[in-house]
């Protein structure tokens, strides 16, 4: 044997003890991170005091109802989510064919005089060749893992979605029964506060009253006018962003809301489980964690780059010499390739490894901002009940106000000014009170979204 193939061969041998000594260093098996999180929120959590993850029903509103179920299902974001579920798919089935084996099959034929002799010769060929690589060291099955990660990244990513157009629907319903609430009130104050301008004006010119007191009556009613188009663009705007949320126009949402209706009120007691529980159900820290996962994978797959490749091969080709007769060729072995001096895997290995630590970082930065999101919106909605029965009973007060004032006024037993500030302050309460409802129901919407696990699975799924 020549010293060049015994340098050769020692050369492979060491390759392979090399290689088969980075297998005893291949990653264990992946395992879902864990936080480390308080102890309780409250009780249990909107959704599940339903029984279902569809919180808006709490509302207990048919037309919202019926809002949320066309932004499922009509919504671009959701849509294009659904699209991202499918090349997943196609991607995990390309994945998954590299454990197959691949055949393909050639096909020649020719005619003519190869020699000038005048006679035509005629050959035709067909080769089937066969090959199969053999996952010895788990690149194929890291890259299933990472494939299949994928998948359930792009199914939760499109719970997110859903959620978010849920959450965006919800909201924009919200604000739009507010402004319909806020410009009729002060429509109502307007109207009470032009009769007033009436008889002030009626009181003046039979001396009864001053100057000031006609033009604090003015003042009222410019007031309420000037008011009005700030609550009927807010309206306007919250119709055109439900036309976005749902694909559809402004104008029919506006029909469906154009028979008016009382402010969203949730029937549930809005509280949220134990954080763990919570964490774990919200879609997108599952999208984080399965984003590691399959960054873990591309790892596993990186570092099966550095072992032997062993691929089985074969095949099969019959001639067709025409008159010449027939013949049959036929090879079949294994091929192994040994990476030995390949800078590129140490490359792609150290960006696997980099992309991994980025998403494990994602993760916990997904896992901090759940809890931060539950906790503000259990804060603001805990204090919302409170703030709800104080406006109703400064309301009462104000109205009784505006009666006794007005009674003083006409039995002569006070003057004008008591009753003008009165009607203001009746005002500013109704606009309070209708201010306090729209908190506490946005702060619904935003604490079931944030404890939800999702919209189109089973809640604690």
């Amino acid at each position: 044997m020549s010293q060049s193939s015994i340098l050769s061969r020692r050369i492979v041998l060491s390759g392979l003890a090399s290689s088969f000594a980075l297998a005893a260093c291949s990653p264990a098996a992946y395992r879902a991170p864990e936080a480390d999180l308080p102890e309780r929120f409250a009780a249990d959590s909107p959704a599940r005091r339903a029984g279902t993850n569809a919180w808006w029903s709490a509302f207990r509103d048919s037309r919202l109802d019926g809002l949320v179920a066309a932004g499922l299902a009509r919504n671009l974001d959701v849509r294009t989510a659904v699209s991202v579920i499918r090349e997943a798919q196609a991607n995990a089935r390309l994945v998954g064919s590299n454990d197959l084996p691949s055949a393909d099959v050639t096909g020649a034929a020719s005619r003519g005089d190869s020699e000038g002799s005048g006679a035509v010769i005629e050959q035709s060929s067909a080769t089937l060749g066969v090959s199969w690589l053999i996952d010895i060291f788990g690149a194929n099955r890291a890259a299933r893992q990472g494939a299949s990660a994928q998948l359930d990244a792009a199914y939760l990513s499109a719970e997110v979605a859903r959620l978010t157009v849920a959450s965006a629907v919800a909201q924009a319903y919200v604000d739009a029964r507010y402004y319909q609430e806020a410009a009729a009130l002060t429509r109502q104050s307007l109207e009470s506060r032009k009769r007033t301008l009436t008889l002030t004006r009626e009181q003046d010119l039979l001396g009864s009253v001053s100057r000031i007191e006609v033009l604090q009556a003015e003042q009222l009613v410019t007031q309420a006018e000037a008011a009005l188009p700030a609550l009927e663009a807010g309206y306007d705007q919250s119709i055109n962003r439900l036309a976005t949320l749902i694909a559809s126009r402004s104008a029919d949402v506006a029909a469906r809301l154009q028979k008016g209706g009382g402010q969203p009120r949730a029937r549930y007691r809005a509280s949220v489980g134990v954080p763990a529980d919570v964490v774990r159900a919200r879609p997108d820290v599952r999208v984080a964690e399965r984003n590691l996962a399959a960054a873990v994978a591309a790892v596993g797959e990186a570092r099966a780059a550095f072992y032997p490749r062993l691929t089985l091969t074969g095949n099969v080709t019959p001639i067709d010499l025409g008159r010449a007769g027939s013949m049959k060729t036929w090879g079949f072995g294994p091929q192994i390739s040994v990476p030995l001096f390949n800078a590129a895997n140490q490359a792609q290995l150290s960006v696997a490894q980099a992309r991994a630590e980025q998403a494990r970082l994602a993760w916990q930065s997904a896992v901090l901002n759940a809890v931060e999101e539950v906790e503000n919106a259990l804060a603001g909605y805990n204090r919302d009940a409170r703030a709800v029965d104080a406006q109703s009973r400064l309301v009462e007060n104000a109205r009784e106000a505006v009666d006794l004032a007005r009674t003083s006024y006409e039995l002569g037993d006070a003057d004008f000014f008591p009753v003008l500030d009165a009607e203001r302050t009746l005002l500013e309460a109704r606009q309070s009170l209708a201010n306090a409802v729209r908190e506490q129901a946005l702060n619904f919407v935003a604490l079931s979204a944030a404890s939800s696990g999702g919209v189109g699975l089973p809640a604690g799924k």
